[in-house]
């Protein structure tokens, strides 16, 4: 299991301002590739309450992440899973073995109670900015679409300094985005 701590900017664009930005980095959306994250908790919203999150990605494989909110930023921790282990958790709700499971289960959660609560499906084009990778995605959650711009930096205070600096060359606003994927993902669920 992988551990490194996630620190990144965010802000919410709209359609208009997503184009703006591709334009402005000349960028096509052919310039990106898919990514598809299924987010998982219990029925009653276990780890949700707790302030954890938990997902699975899929880009060329497997990834199961776990993430705990820390002073500045999330603590994340992450397994490599087979096809076959995610395929077993998604049809049989087999939650995979190993460390994550564990430390589930240290917090009194069964990894049997587990199951893909929502899922969410980003193109993401990613750009060099400031020896810097600036994310620009186009998220699709149910019949909902929504627009991102992310930094990720060492500090928040950088992520957010560079993520101001890459929307005032572009002429769009910054608006700083608190909530995650995850969450815009299934509240959007419990609108349905």
């Amino acid at each position: 299991m992988a551990t490194s701590i996630e620190i990144e900017a965010k802000a919410l664009l709209t359609k208009k301002d997503y184009n703006k930005v591709l334009k402005h980095f000349k960028l096509d959306v052919v310039d990106g590739y898919i990514q598809k994250n299924y987010y998982i908790d219990t029925e009653n919203k276990d780890l949700r309450k707790l302030g954890l999150s938990l997902r699975v990605r899929r880009l060329n494989g497997y990834v199961i992440s776990f993430k705990l909110p820390m002073a500045e930023g999330l603590l994340e921790k992450t397994q490599t899973l087979s096809r076959e282990q995610f395929e077993d958790f998604e049809t049989h709700g087999k939650f995979p073995e190993g460390d994550i499971s564990d430390f589930i289960e240290s917090l009194y959660i069964s990894p049997s109670d587990l199951k893909i609560i929502a899922t969410l499906t980003t193109l993401r084009i990613e750009q060099e900015y400031e020896d810097l990778t600036l994310a620009i995605d186009e998220n699709r959650y149910g019949e909902l679409q929504d627009f991102e711009l992310e930094m990720e930096a060492t500090s928040m205070k950088k992520a957010q300094y560079l993520l101001k600096k890459v929307c005032e060359e572009v002429g769009i606003d910054y608006k700083e985005n608190l909530v995650s994927k995850q969450k815009r993902a299934m509240d959007a669920l419990s609108a349905v």
